[in-house]
């Protein structure tokens, strides 16, 4: 049984002790001055390597089942910790690589005053086999429970690394290296893996949903993706007005995520064991994988950010760019409307329900899913390099970004009301 599972079952009130404990102690724990300090902040050159480097084939292998390496220095390490840092928060991070630890100080800005108040945090982390553990956790200078902390992590962890991918992790002084296996669906497997627990009932409610649905489709034929997301924008109609329609939403998006990519959504917490769903191919415009693009590009900006989301999405297609099957700017069209969806269908209870409603009357995929017609697709490395650079602010990349925009602007599901 896992650690979290049996320590809130055997001690209920050593949680509810944790949970008052933890928000006495933030409360406490706010300070004036930060535990790292903003001259930490990287030059413009430096934060345009991390942003590359994101972006860049370090993840991908060549062949499903290829065991990849990376390298970092300390250096690089805190540059790449700062820039995804700041896709959630205002906040600065420092890392120290030791033999076999990693000492991580971060000191996060409060929304209401960045620049005066702070959360600070220390993190010790060190190897365990093939994936990192949390040895300690202070919050203030206080420490946290080791077991509570060590036991969410894990939980994190295992929802990140579903495919157990990770084979290696070691720590050195000033390196870090990380070996995993790479799979050609990781990308996928990570955003379908991004439900909340306080959204996970109810997505478990909407993925039994969509199993009624794709059960009476039969074998050999495909489901268009319009015709799923209109089936379970009409289960969301029909919801007790007392209902959150974001958090309906939300949920029936992280169903059709996990379903695309071939997963089943569980809860680590019930014993109960959930059906496999029928599995058929679902398409958008036609292909497949334009709805794995679309749904999980959705689930990623309503669970992170839209910013975060482009820059999966960018740095998948630059792989496959090289030895894979070709940036794809259709593949980008899929994502970009994937967000403008999920950030319509979540914007506030109005919104919701008035997405909702349309989709529930009947979808095409002209509703929500721009043409792709004329679109780039394919491109190598080299011809991608050539008309577009590498760079996602360089001007052809843009303009490409901008006709997409343009295409996604003009249609039905996403035009302002008269």
């Amino acid at each position: 049984m896992r650690p979290m599972r049996r320590l809130t079952r055997s001690r209920p009130w050593t949680v509810a002790l944790f949970v008052v404990g933890l928000v006495l102690s933030t409360a406490v724990a706010v300070a004036s001055a930060p535990l790292v300090a903003p001259e930490t902040a990287g030059t413009e050159a430096d934060l345009g390597w991390a942003r590359d480097w994101l972006a860049a084939k370090h993840f991908r292998g060549k062949h499903p089942g290829e065991r990849v390496t990376i390298l970092l220095s300390e250096r690089e390490a805190n540059l790449l910790a700062n820039e995804v840092l700041d896709q959630f928060v205002r906040g600065r991070a420092s890392v120290h690589l030791e033999q076999g630890r990693a000492v991580v100080l971060a000191s996060i800005g409060l929304p209401w005053a960045p620049e005066r108040r702070f959360i600070n945090l220390r993190v010790v982390v060190v190897e365990d086999g093939a994936r990192p553990k949390i040895e300690s956790a202070r919050l203030a200078g206080v420490p946290l429970p080791a077991v509570l902390v060590q036991a969410v992590a894990g939980q994190a962890l295992d929802r990140a690394d579903r495919g157990r991918v990770l084979r290696d992790f070691d720590l050195r002084p000033g390196q870090l290296a990380l070996t995993y296996e790479w799979q050609p669906r990781i990308l996928e497997e990570i955003g379908a893996a991004l439900v909340t627990r306080g959204d996970l009932a109810l997505a478990l409610r909407y993925q039994r949903h969509l199993a009624q649905r794709v059960w009476v489709v039969p074998k050999d034929q495909p489901v268009a993706l319009a015709e799923l997301i209109a089936y379970l924008m009409g289960k969301a109609v029909a919801e007790p007005a007392k209902t959150d329609p974001v958090a309906v939403n939300r949920a029936l998006i992280a169903a059709l995520a996990a379903y695309v990519n071939g997963q089943t959504l569980r809860d680590p917490d019930d014993p109960r064991v959930e059906p496999e769903l029928a599995r058929r191919r679902v398409l958008l415009r036609g292909h497949e994988d334009l709805g794995r693009h679309f749904l999980s590009s959705a689930l990623v900006a309503i669970r992170g950010n839209s910013g975060l989301s482009r820059l999966v999405g960018w740095y998948k297609e630059l792989s496959d760019a090289d030895g894979g099957s070709g940036f794809s700017f259709a593949d980008m069209a899929a994502n970009r409307a994937g967000i403008r969806f999920a950030k319509l269908a979540t914007a506030d209870r109005n919104e919701a329900r008035r997405v909702q409603r349309r989709a529930a009357g009947g979808l095409v995929d002209d509703d929500f899913m721009p043409s792709i017609d004329g679109l780039p697709e394919g491109l190598a490395k080299g011809d991608y390099a050539h008309r577009f650079g590498d760079r996602l602010d360089s001007p052809a990349y843009q303009a490409m970004n901008a006709e997409i925009d343009r295409r996604i602007d003009a249609l039905a599901l996403y035009r302002a009301l008269p």
